[in-house]
């Protein structure tokens, strides 16, 4: 987390409306309730092929006024976000005579179900919601999850009950929250022992708390970065360094690659925060302690530093979360080996087999592989097929080489896409699919899929691109001076293996423009 400033508690109180000992008509929006005799809405939630109880998120509205009802006691959506409320096979809520949209969500591989309905003073009207499915990919082995999760704050329910409904509710089939420390902020998720959660895992998601390891040089200004750290048995110290320590005047030492090694050293899963934020991603990355790479994770997707360092000739995989909250539907989808766990979904993480996404649901293959493959080419076109299906609008699907658009193709209705074409291969390199353009999502961020790479290589061509790797050795040369000038260290020993890690990164950098 720390990509953006938090509300203090008070203001996030002030978000929540009061409801008063006896009512259930205070509207979220703001808007005094009509006084006369309420009504109610209720109703099932169901899978519409199977007609099985689901839980979903719900979102009720007076049609003329805009007004959101839920019920007194619900969980809900984001405190800046309430727009939902979380229920599980089904729902009723109390509210004044007038005309009404009811709507569920369920993940994004369902379709959103939709009813109207008007209702008087005193009635009680049934609106069944049955969740159509958009795609199967369980079917075909892709599990969903979510890296990177923390709850900020005092929220007005018990936190149990927020782990046990929230992730199958959004059906995510595996869900990381994270052990953090920011200076003496009250995250309450700080209450779950860091390693497997087997007490919120009942309701069909995986549930792991892992750690957030992180470094700011300031309250806006990423430091070393940010990194996840998953699947692990017990918690990796200091969690945070500097600034962001329980006490702000810590060093920033150690470095965050340093507690990677120490994080693999456990069996644990390292992948980077934020679009690739702070100066250290690409020291991680060049010494292999980078498992996957957060694109969005709670910001707009950002893919210069990531194909950066994919050109440089390192792999790394795709990945995503939503940081603070599972407010909205950032997840990373993972092919998995056999049957579906946590263990064979890490290593599908840790093979490549990803693609990260809000909404559209992209697969895609080259020559008939599928990410985190290597493919080796001949004389002869590889042959890429990208197919999206999305609940989102979205414009095109674009395939990616080695940073730039080789093809692309507009989406059917903004909702579907296949594309099939041949690929002529120069040298070696990279392909993914990626979406571009798009509707908002729920949180106001713009739809986005991007796949991980399929790794290219041809014989008697290079892989890596001399003018991307330059550029990462000037920004490494840059941070060198950074850290021996700026950065707290409690004696020169520590200043000097810091920024030695640094070295030793521009030196492998080095060594990959050679050819060594």
């Amino acid at each position: 987390m720390g990509h953006r400033s938090h509300l203090s508690r008070r203001e996030i109180l002030r978000m929540i409306p009061v409801v008063t000992s006896g009512s259930l008509l205070y509207p979220v929006a703001g808007q005094r309730p009509d006084t006369s005799a309420s009504a109610v809405i209720r109703g099932s939630i169901t899978e519409a092929a199977s007609g099985k109880p689901v839980p979903a998120k719900i979102r009720i509205v007076e049609m003329n006024t805009g007004a959101v009802y839920m019920p007194p006691k619900a969980i809900k959506t984001m405190p800046d976000r309430r727009h939902y409320f979380y229920a599980r096979g089904s729902y009723e809520v109390a509210v004044p005579p007038g005309r009404y949209r009811i709507e569920a969500v369920r993940g994004i591989c369902h379709e959103t179900a939709v009813e109207f309905t008007e209702v008087g003073p005193g009635i009680t009207h049934n609106a069944d919601l049955k969740i159509p499915a958009l795609k199967d990919l369980r079917g075909a082995g892709w599990y969903s999850g979510n890296t990177h999760t923390h709850y900020h704050l005092e929220i007005d329910e018990n936190p149990d009950d927020r782990l046990r409904m929230v992730p199958p509710a959004e059906d995510l089939d595996v869900s990381v929250i994270s052990y953090l420390v920011r200076s003496d902020s009250p995250y309450i998720t700080n209450r779950y022992p860091v390693g497997r959660l087997p007490q919120f895992s009942r309701d069909g998601t995986i549930m792991d708390m892992g750690e957030e390891i992180r470094n700011n040089s300031g309250f806006t200004d990423y430091g070393y970065g940010h990194c996840l750290l998953l699947n692990i048995p017990r918690a990796i110290e200091p969690v945070s360094t500097g600034l962001l320590a329980k006490n702000p005047k810590s060093p920033d030492y150690p470095t965050l690659s340093a507690l990677c090694e120490e994080a693999r050293k456990l069996g644990g899963t390292t992948v980077w925060c934020h679009n690739g934020s702070g100066i250290e991603v690409p020291v991680a990355a060049v010494g292999g302690l980078v498992d996957a790479y957060n694109l969005g994770d709670g910001l707009e997707a950002d893919y210069a530093r990531y194909y950066r360092l994919l050109n440089c000739g390192i792999p790394l995989t795709a990945s995503t979360g939503t940081d603070w909250w599972i407010y909205d539907h950032n997840r990373v989808f993972v092919q998995v080996e056999g049957q579906f766990t946590y263990d064979s979904w890490i290593q599908g993480i840790k093979r490549g087999r990803t693609f990260a996404t809000n909404g559209p649901l992209l697969e895609f293959t080259v020559n008939g592989r599928g990410p985190g493959s290597t493919v080796e080419a001949s004389d002869r076109p590889v042959k890429v097929v990208a197919e999206v299906l999305s609940r989102i609008p979205f414009d095109r699907v674009e395939i990616v080489k080695d940073g730039e658009v080789v093809a692309d193709q507009t989406a059917a209705g903004r909702r579907h896409v296949r594309l099939e074409k041949e690929i002529e291969i120069d040298e070696g390199g990279w392909i993914a699919a990626r979406t571009s353009g798009g509707s908002k999502t729920y949180a106001g961020y713009v739809a986005f899929a991007h796949t991980s790479p399929v790794y290219i290589r041809k014989a008697g061509t290079g892989f890596r691109r001399a003018e991307s790797i330059g550029s990462v050795m000037d920004e490494i040369s840059r941070s060198v001076r950074l850290v021996r000038k700026s950065f707290k260290f409690s004696n020169d020993a520590e200043r000097a293996l810091a920024s030695g890690r640094f070295e030793s990164a521009l030196r492998a950098y080095g060594r990959l423009l050679t050819g060594e």
